[in-house]
């Protein structure tokens, strides 16, 4: 039976307008303000006016950001090293996968592009990494592409029972400078594992990012559709897109309430800390002066003003400010229950200077974040290796490469902070002294520390050689106790020589 491609098209654009992919859409541009530190704030307009806040046509007036941080703190400590060859095999050069991994992960910028492929996800709860191949340069090309938010990215379809891809969906607006017929029509690609289809909206059916009726799209004239995606055999090449998905959705999904009581708590604070500075007066026994629109007229004071009252009953007083240390505490809960919930260390949310931990509470604080990271690096690892698979059998295809087909792995960089060499070296000193202390010979401590044999004989020789300068320097001492004790210089060498000496 022929495949309608039109009715496909039709239905992936049905999904695509489903109630709760709108929900997505939007909760996808909700994280971004919220990592941007677009926040909003819970004020009256007089309380935003008392404390200073109000600008025009402004919706963010203030943010103690800590979303972008806890972002950050995962993505700068996730590193791809290498991708290394599980077996032990010799290959030719021009057909070592890993050696072509290293060359595509340069030509493709991911050294840094990585950050931004990590971020997005982190942030959103998927990226993705479309793989395609660059007839100019003669290699896979990988572009970077973030999820749908209602205006444009990536919708990424799995079969709900077995995990496996079905297809995705890439939308976007049109806006091109140099050609500006198409400007304002909606663009939609969809990938699937053996095929790739290209639409655009028709002129008369577009209504922004959602048209409603679908035109079959080329690049170029002598561009088939759809674009097939085979193998010499014929049989699927496989998804062209790969999905980066954060576990557990974005990172920013259970702390979004915590932020919004962090800047609660912190303008209560600046309201607080403002009458401390300018206490607010209170007039007893003295009328309003109203004014001519018939409000009554402020005081206007300032440094030295002094302010005379002519009625005898008249007393002035000051309204005694809050105590700002509960609304410090306060502010210091919030921040310490978003690093319980997002496994961020404390210290990080610090200012540059403060005390910051060290030795075992560092350790103790790192782990919840050492952990995520570690999860993630077995995640996102196993989908940068199916980037590289799909790599190899593009080149191998359209660059007529000959790449032996053997199973990588993705090597990261250790997610824990650098280790001090000076507390590693001081850490295994004392273990040493432990197990040297209960009589386990030096030598297989040394061992089990992972000493090589040069250090382990180095070691030896050079306890031997402080044990002999030991008993050199005891026999020394001893001569020169006996010689005094002769000559009756020490008398207290009567236990060390004994009676017979003492005597003689």
């Amino acid at each position: 039976m022929p495949v309608d491609y039109n009715l496909q098209a039709r239905i992936a654009y049905l999904k695509w307008t489903d109630a709760e992919e709108a929900d997505d859409a939007a909760m996808v541009r909700l994280v971004r303000d919220y990592a941007k530190g677009e926040h909003p704030t819970y004020l009256t307009p007089r309380q935003q006016e008392f404390i200073g806040l109000q600008a025009k046509d402004a919706d963010h007036l203030y943010a103690h950001n800590m979303c972008q941080l806890v972002i950050d703190a995962v993505a700068e400590r996730l590193v791809v090293e290498e991708f290394a060859l599980l077996q032990e095999i010799e290959l030719a050069e021009d057909a070592d996968p890993s050696q072509w991994a290293s060359t595509w992960w340069e030509a493709n910028h991911m050294d840094a592009g990585q950050d931004d492929v990590y971020g997005n996800a982190l942030r959103d709860g998927s990226a993705y990494i479309i793989v395609d191949w660059d007839a100019l340069e003669q290699a896979p090309r990988w572009s970077l592409n973030t999820v749908w938010d209602g205006t444009t990215g990536v919708k990424y379809q799995a079969d709900p029972d077995t995990g496996a891809a079905l297809f995705a969906v890439k939308k976007w607006q049109v806006y091109d400078p140099y050609n500006t017929d198409n400007n304002g029509r909606t663009r939609m690609t969809l990938y699937f594992p053996d095929r790739v289809e290209k639409y655009i909206s028709t002129k008369d059916s577009n209504d922004g990012i959602g048209g409603t009726q679908w035109e079959e799209f080329k690049d170029a004239k002598d561009e088939p559709w759809p674009i097939p995606w085979l193998d010499r055999d014929g049989t699927p090449l496989g998804m062209p897109v790969f999905e980066f998905e954060n576990p557990g959705g974005s990172e920013l999904a259970q702390l979004m309430p915590i932020q919004d009581m962090l800047n609660k708590a912190d303008l209560d604070l600046i309201a607080a800390t403002d009458t401390a500075g300018f206490r607010i007066l209170a007039v007893s026994g003295v009328p309003p002066k109203i004014g001519t629109d018939g409000t009554e007229e402020g005081l206007t004071l300032s440094p030295g003003r002094l302010l005379r009252f002519t009625d005898a009953n008249a007393r002035l007083n000051a309204l005694e400010a809050a105590d700002p240390a509960a609304m410090i505490a306060t502010s210091k809960y919030w921040v310490e229950t978003a690093a319980g919930i997002t496994r961020t260390p404390q210290y990080l949310f610090h200012p540059t200077g403060a005390d910051q931990p060290s030795g075992e509470s560092l350790k103790q604080q790192e782990i919840g974040l050492i952990f995520k990271c570690e999860r993630r690096q077995a995640v996102w690892g196993n989908v940068w290796e199916s980037v590289i698979y799909l790599s190899r059998k593009l080149y191998n295809l359209y660059g007529a490469g000959a790449i032996e087909d053997v199973a990588l792995a993705c090597q990261w960089k250790p997610a824990q902070l650098p280790v001090d060499p000076l507390a590693t070296k001081d850490t295994e000193s004392r273990v040493m002294k432990q197990y040297v202390d209960s009589g386990v010979p030096l030598a297989t401590v040394a061992r089990k520390l992972g000493w090589t044999e040069e250090e382990i004989a180095q070691l030896e020789a050079d306890q031997k050689k402080a044990k002999a300068e030991q008993t050199s320097m005891a026999q020394a001492l001893l001569e020169q106790a006996r010689t005094q004790f002769d000559q009756g210089q020490n008398p207290a060498a009567r236990d060390m020589f004994g009676q017979e000496s003492v005597d003689a």
